[in-house]
C-alpha cells in the first residue's frame, strides 16, 4: 500500500467507514510510514477538539458586544447610504436646488421696473415712480406680476396679483378675483417660481 492510498483509508477510518480487512492493512502501513502516521494523528487531534467545542455557546449579546465596537461610519458615509437607498428623493432635491439656486440668482441680480401682463393697454404706467394702476371702470383678464414696483387696482383685474419686491394698493372700487401675493424676500422668491415651475411642467 502505497501513501496515497493510505491518506484515502485514513479519511475513511475517520469517518468509521473501512472493513476490518482495511483497517488491518492501514495499521500496517501507519507502523511502517512516519509521514502517514503523523498525518493520521494530527487528523484525530482536529476531530478530538471539534468535538469538545460541540457545546460551546457565544456569550449573551455577543453580536451586539461586537458590532458596538465596529467603527461608527462617517457623514460622508452616511450620506452616501443614504443616497443610494433613495435615488428618486437624490433627483427632487437636486431639481430643487438647481432651481433655487437659478431663482435666487434671477432675484438677486435683476433689480429692473418689470411688468407681465396680458392687457398692458388697459394699465397706466408710471416707470419714472415704477407704479401700475388699473384705473377705474378697466378690467384685466389674467394676472398681473409686477417686480421692484407698486401697483394701484381701481378697476378689476380677472387673475392673480403679484408685487415683487413691491406693494399692492387695493381702492374701495377695486377687486381681483384671484390672489393677491406681495413677495418681499428673496426666499419667498425663489418659492414663488418654483411653484411657477411646477405648474407649467403639470399642464
Amino acid at each position: 500500500m502505497n501513501c496515497h492510498q493510505a491518506n484515502e483509508l485514513i479519511h475513511s477510518y475517520l469517518d468509521e467507514d473501512l472493513t476490518e480487512h482495511e483497517q488491518s492493512e492501514l495499521k500496517q502501513h501507519l507502523c511502517q510510514c512516519v509521514d502517514c502516521r503523523t498525518h493520521f494523528h494530527g487528523l484525530r487531534q482536529v476531530i478530538v477538539f471539534l468535538q469538545s467545542a460541540s457545546h460551546v455557546y457565544a456569550p449573551e449579546n455577543f453580536t451586539e458586544k461586537v458590532m458596538a465596537q465596529l467603527p461608527k461610519d462617517t457623514m460622508l458615509q452616511v450620506w452616501k447610504k443614504r443616497l443610494h437607498r433613495h435615488p428618486l428623493l437624490v433627483a427632487a432635491s437636486l431639481f430643487i436646488l438647481l432651481m433655487a439656486g437659478s431663482s435666487y440668482s434671477l432675484w438677486a441680480d435683476d433689480k429692473q421696473f418689470l411688468l407681465t401682463t396680458p392687457g398692458p393697454e388697459h394699465l397706466q404706467i408710471n416707470s419714472d415712480k415704477n407704479i401700475v394702476i388699473v384705473p377705474v371702470n378697466q378690467t384685466v383678464a389674467g394676472d398681473i406680476v409686477i417686480r421692484n414696483g407698486d401697483i394701484k387696482v381701481e378697476g378689476t383685474v380677472e387673475g392673480n396679483v403679484v408685487a415683487i419686491d413691491g406693494h399692492i394698493y387695493l381702492a374701495s372700487t377695486g377687486h381681483i378675483t384671484g390672489e393677491k401675493e406681495e413677495i418681499s424676500q428673496a426666499v419667498e422668491w425663489v418659492w414663488y417660481n418654483l411653484k411657477q415651475t411646477v405648474m407649467n411642467l403639470t399642464y
